[in-house]
């Protein structure tokens, strides 16, 4: 097996409502930890002699990139997919940014002050940025950007969660904007620097509708050329960008003349097509193509730890037999994940233990000894629970019925490999195990309506808040994400008022505490820490992924020559 060297970015603190009028204050519970293997270090962020000899050279070229998971479309306001980070970043650019060191520096907006305890937010924007459109970017640009989103409601799958709720939204000036929240939102900032709550074109929304997704405008270092729904995205280099946020090494257009991202849903067919020339980057690696392509001589593989949202799945509390506590806690002592992420990931994920990464500041490593593995528990537990095997075929029965679990499985997140594997390490302690293989849009509609006992669920949280309060606060237990349907208002009070504290240490408390109700009330069964394996052709070059793992550095790329199968 194939260890790849890491080294760790910092961790910075959230802002406090006391930082008020300071132009950049620094993030931490949100920011993603992101580890980078030795192997890449050759393609770091911030190269400013690559970047000069990029320019010198000629070449910039033509850049193709692998994506996971084709959708019919991609809107920053309204889906939720990593597309959303890895690929729209390039069209779209942010009020805040976020620096490699996690701290919040200017984006569009060129400052910003804090008052009134953390309610009141105001923002000096850039004069000097147009949309693709030619139209301008200013505050009443702004204000539509978030009416937008707060309109759409539900049709918002990730930026509608995000916003905090207003008392209003001013325009106080032709590039000055403020924001009266309802309450403190400690957390703001570092959501205004995410893709989901990027600034799209007013005017481009207004004129095409619900065909804005193939018509897109933004401000960012790439234009929206075309989009093959299931097959890929192209983006053309936007001649008028000459400026860049803080966290740059330099301004002006980027080198690259076009981005092509290619759909791979396949996991297996990424490493080849990189390989053979297909494409220049693949994201989201098998582990045991991470290990090949890390002996190569001609590619380079990175390693991007994620805090915020592991893989794990949920235990629905009302639908029987998991609305039984007894039924729910054996299937956790019966699950052995640590052998199942050996087994599958090559070692190179950490196993989950509850519903935040390792890596999340406000991670609670009490939870790691909750539940380790004990089948002799699990069947003690069933058999308490009434559950017994008296037909002798090996599944457990109560009242005529046997003991069967549905769950669904979709195409990502090695799903369907953890779910195949536990199927075997349940039917151990005599439970049936229902396997659906579904798109994850019909997921959806099972876990709002409650239908299935196991749902999966990975990656859709960059921080305690959004991966706790999204997910198990029961204001989402009927139309949100929160699949296990828990109900329980000492659950949501925790979750709220971590929310509006000041007092960093308080706020941490309160998230380790929510972390052990979910998990004594055996909530999710967790799987994995989230890894992202990321391999590349070493003509490649200022390759860099950010602090969020998820966002390139598409002003610095270039190529060093053009690929011959392109």
């Amino acid at each position: 097996m194939v260890r790849l060297p890491m080294a760790r970015v910092p961790m910075a603190r959230v802002p406090m409502a006391s930082d008020a009028g300071r132009a950049s204050p620094p993030v931490t519970a949100a920011v993603l930890a992101v580890v980078f293997s030795a192997a890449a270090a050759c393609t770091s962020s911030g190269d400013a002699e690559g970047y000069a000899e990029a320019e010198r050279s000629g070449y910039a070229g033509r850049l193709v990139l692998s994506g996971t998971k084709p959708g019919v479309r991609l809107d920053p306001h309204m889906d939720a997919q990593w597309e959303v980070l890895y690929i729209l970043s390039a069209v779209y650019d942010t009020l805040v940014s976020q620096s490699a060191d996690g701290a919040l520096v200017p984006g569009l907006a060129r400052a910003w002050r804090i008052d009134d305890g953390g309610r009141r937010y105001t923002f000096d924007l850039r004069d000097d940025v147009t949309f693709h459109d030619g139209t301008r970017f200013d505050a009443e640009a702004v204000k539509f950007n978030i009416e937008r989103i707060l309109s759409l409601g539900s049709r918002s799958l990730k930026a509608r969660a995000l916003l905090p709720d207003f008392e209003s939204i001013d325009v106080v000036g032709e590039y000055s904007i403020r924001f009266e929240l309802e309450r403190p939102d400690n957390y703001f900032l570092f959501w205004l620097s995410m893709p989901y709550l990027a600034m799209v074109s007013p005017k481009a929304v207004r004129t095409w509708g619900e065909q804005y997704h193939h018509h897109q405008s933004g401000t960012g270092p790439f234009m929206f050329s075309e989009y093959v729904v299931g097959d890929r995205y192209t983006l053309r280099r936007n001649p008028r960008s000459d400026w860049a946020p803080a966290t740059q090494v330099e301004g002006g257009p980027a080198l690259l003349e076009e981005i092509v991202w290619r759909f791979l849903p396949e996991p297996s067919t990424r490493a080849p097509a990189l390989e053979a020339g297909d494409v220049d980057i693949a994201f989201d690696l098998l582990p045991t193509d991470a290990e090949h392509l890390a002996r190569s001589r001609g590619h380079t593989v990175s390693s991007a730890y994620l805090s915020g949202q592991p893989a794990f799945w949920f235990l629905n509390t009302t639908l029987p037999p998991t609305d039984d506590i007894r039924v729910r806690k054996a299937l956790l002592f019966a699950a052995d994940m640590q052998a199942a992420v050996e087994s599958i990931m090559r070692g190179f994920n950490p196993v989950a233990h509850g519903p935040l990464s390792a890596v999340t500041p406000e991670y609670a490593p009490e939870v790691e000894n909750l539940y380790t593995h004990d089948p002799e528990r699990a069947r003690a537990l069933l058999a308490q629970a009434g559950w017994v095997d008296r037909d002798g075929d090996g599944v457990r029965e109560k009242d005529g019925r046997d003991l069967l679990i549905r769950m669904s499985m979709v195409s990502w997140g090695k799903s369907r490999f953890f779910s195949e594997l536990l199927y075997s390490q349940l039917r151990a302690v005599g439970v049936e195990l229902q396997l659906e293989m579904m798109d994850y849009s019909v997921q959806m509609e099972y876990g709002r309506d409650g239908s299935k006992n196991m749902l999966f669920m990975g990656g859709s949280g960059h921080s305690a808040s959004d991966s706790l309060k999204g997910y198990f606060h029961s204001a989402n237990a009927d139309s949100g994400f929160a699949w296990s349907k828990y109900r329980d208002s000492t659950l949501d009070a925790l979750l709220d008022e971590a929310v509006l504290t000041q007092d960093i240490e308080l706020r941490a408390d309160l998230y380790r505490r929510a972390q052990r109700l979910i998990m004594s009330q055996a909530l999710i069964l967790p799987i994995y820490d989230y890894v992202l394996l990321i391999g590349a052709s070493k003509r490649v070059g200022g390759l860099s992924w950010g602090n969020t793992g998820l966002i390139p550095n598409y002003r610095e790329l270039h190529v060093d020559e053009p690929s011959v199968r392109h």
